[in-house]
Order: C-alpha cells, then sequence, then structure tokens
C-alpha cells in the first residue's frame, strides 16, 4: 500500500469516525472496503504483469 492510499483510508476512518448518521458511517465502511479491495486488486494485477513480462517462455 503506498502513500496515497494510506492517507485515503485514514482520511476515510477519520470521516467515519466524525459521522453523527448510521447512514453516513455504513456509506464509508463501504467506502473504505471497496478501497481496500482496489488497492488488493492493483497489487494482484502488478504481480501477474511482472510475471508475464518476466517469463521466459513469452519472449521468443
Amino acid at each position: 500500500m503506498d502513500d496515497e492510499q494510506m492517507w485515503l483510508i485514514a482520511l476515510i476512518n477519520e470521516l467515519k469516525q466524525e459521522s453523527r448518521s448510521f447512514v453516513d458511517q455504513a456509506f464509508f465502511m463501504g467506502l473504505e472496503t471497496m478501497v481496500n479491495e482496489q488497492v488488493t486488486r492493483l497489487e494482484q494485477n502488478t504481480g501477474e504483469l511482472d510475471g508475464r513480462i518476466w517469463n521466459p517462455k513469452r519472449w521468443g
């Protein structure tokens, strides 16, 4: 997780804690889940791309 992603998660958590409405808190919880899923998918795609690039069978 890079600095921008960590900053975004921290901001979402701060907004979630400051929220008085259950609906707003639920929104921020869902948003945090979505951001975490996006980070996971980006890391997986980066790993897959690196694996495909460095696959000697595909260099020909």
